[in-house]
């Protein structure tokens, strides 16, 4: 009920996939579409909306998701007390595009000093939720999620960032043209595009330039290495099919096949690359008998959602490949005693999973520290590049509590991009790690994971 027309009720992403052959190859003259979500490397608002705007679409029901979207008025927040908990008194408010007087020339504040601006406090369904202000004189201009989320991304999350840049956008773009860049040696292959889910007139724009291109087949790979039916089995390929049929009926010429890449997590390569980011990054033992937990970690799922996502066997056969190489890694740097776990960094925390039945990050740090073990270290095998989830969110539940870490900090003013981006926090005897994301420098080897499952697609 949510979709528009022909999608996805003409279209099962999922039964698509399983109807085609391990083998299949493509025949003729070859397109690659790589659906990719990109973060903007500088605050934007047009992305949040569109970020909202999907998981509505796509996560949520209708009506509840009708209910959810509505414009509840302007959605406030104070620029120097952006992480508050309980209602204060705001020296300054200001709205998601950075505008702290109404259209009227009366400061927020001062309409809060009046009475006519609310306090908003922390959702208790949502997990490293802040508060935030609401002035209901006047629509907002955005559904009221979509609002705060804008002011948490502006006021904290960009605004803490050094120079206000986040590096997913131009590592992931990195990895998938460095993949384009091998796949175009192939004398089938005449073009290539991004298919970018968070902005959709660049995707379709991008997808009718590789279809213009003349050609037979069209393989669609995922930037993601552990593929999904939010992101990618009910967020993109629908509407990728849907655009391709539209193409078809504009131009007046008949669709090109399409073949599916497998997940690159399922590729030789995927493991190889973490083990030499453990190897890169995970000191060596103080002692011989000093234990560790290596944490294979999930960015995750909700618990309502794993049982009708193909997400979770996805992740199961990821881990299976992953964890030996890492394990073996963390044994030749002298790691003798170790224990091997795999968690959730995000919805298996108390608020989203009160009933416990999902592990996570945090509570596999709690019980190293239990043991007395004298590491333990979360390797983020989901994100081969930091994004808002790694640099904040899931930082903040792995590490809430502990001595040193302060909620949603950023990172230092000299972070190097290109390396691994490492936090460290000590408790009692026991060093708590999260390794980070490869860095810039890695993503030539994460392009040639991404060329090799589009590669086993192309025409022998």
């Amino acid at each position: 009920m949510n979709q528009p027309p022909g999608w996805p009720r003409h279209f099962d992403a999922e039964k698509a996939i399983a109807a085609q052959p391990a083998s299949a190859r493509a025949q003729g003259r070859v397109g690659v579409v790589v659906v990719a979500l990109l973060q903007p490397s500088q605050f934007d608002t047009v992305f949040y909306d569109n970020f909202i705007s999907k998981l509505f679409a796509v996560a949520i029901p209708w009506p509840v998701n009708r209910l959810a979207a509505r414009d509840t008025g302007v959605a406030l927040i104070d620029p120097a007390r952006p992480d508050e908990q309980r209602e204060f008194a705001p020296a300054t408010l200001m709205t998601f595009d950075g505008r702290t007087v109404d259209w009227d020339g009366v400061p927020f504040a001062e309409k809060r000093r009046q009475g006519q601006v609310d306090w908003v406090p922390p959702s208790d369904r949502v997990a490293g939720d802040i508060g935030t202000f609401r002035y209901e004189g006047r629509s907002g201009g955005a559904a009221g999620p979509a609002q705060r989320a804008m002011l948490k991304a502006r006021a904290i999350y960009y605004a803490r960032l050094p120079a206000g840049y986040l590096p997913q956008r131009d590592q992931t773009l990195a990895m998938v043209n460095g993949a384009f860049a091998t796949v175009a040696q192939h004398p089938a292959v005449r073009a290539s595009g991004v298919f970018d889910a968070f902005a959709p007139y660049d995707a379709r724009r991008e997808l009718y330039r590789v279809l213009d291109a003349g050609i037979d087949t069209l393989i669609i790979a995922s930037a993601l290495p552990i593929h999904s039916s939010f992101e990618e089995y009910r967020g993109a390929y629908p509407k990728l099919e849907k655009m391709v049929r539209d193409w078809a009926a504009e131009r007046g010429k008949p669709a090109p096949k399409l073949l599916f890449a497998t997940q690159m997590a399922d590729m030789p390569g995927y493991a190889a690359l973490w083990a030499a980011h453990v190897a890169a990054t995970v000191p060596p033992p103080s002692s011989p008998d000093a234990a560790a937990t290596l944490v294979v970690s999930l960015h995750g799922l909700p618990i309502s959602q794993l049982g009708r996502d193909g997400w979770a066997s996805n992740s199961r056969r990821a881990t299976a490949l992953l964890a030996p190489q890492m394990k073996a890694q963390m044994q030749a740097l002298g790691w003798r005693r170790l224990t091997v776990e795999v968690a959730q960094e995000a919805f298996a925390d108390a608020t989203d999973d009160p009933a416990n039945k999902l592990l996570s990050v945090f509570e596999v740090f709690a019980a190293s520290r239990a043991r007395g073990d004298a590491l333990v270290v979360a390797v983020p095998v989901e994100f081969l590049a930091e994004n808002t989830d790694t640099l904040f969110l899931h930082a903040y539940l792995m590490f809430d509590g502990l001595p040193g870490f302060r909620r949603f900090e950023g990172p230092p003013a000299d972070v190097d991009w290109d390396k691994p981006f490492v936090r460290s926090f000590a408790e009692g005897k026991t060093t708590h790690m999260f390794i980070g994301a490869p860095g810039g420098a890695a993503q030539g080897s994460a392009a040639a994971v991404l060329a090799s499952t589009i590669s086993a697609r192309l025409p022998q």
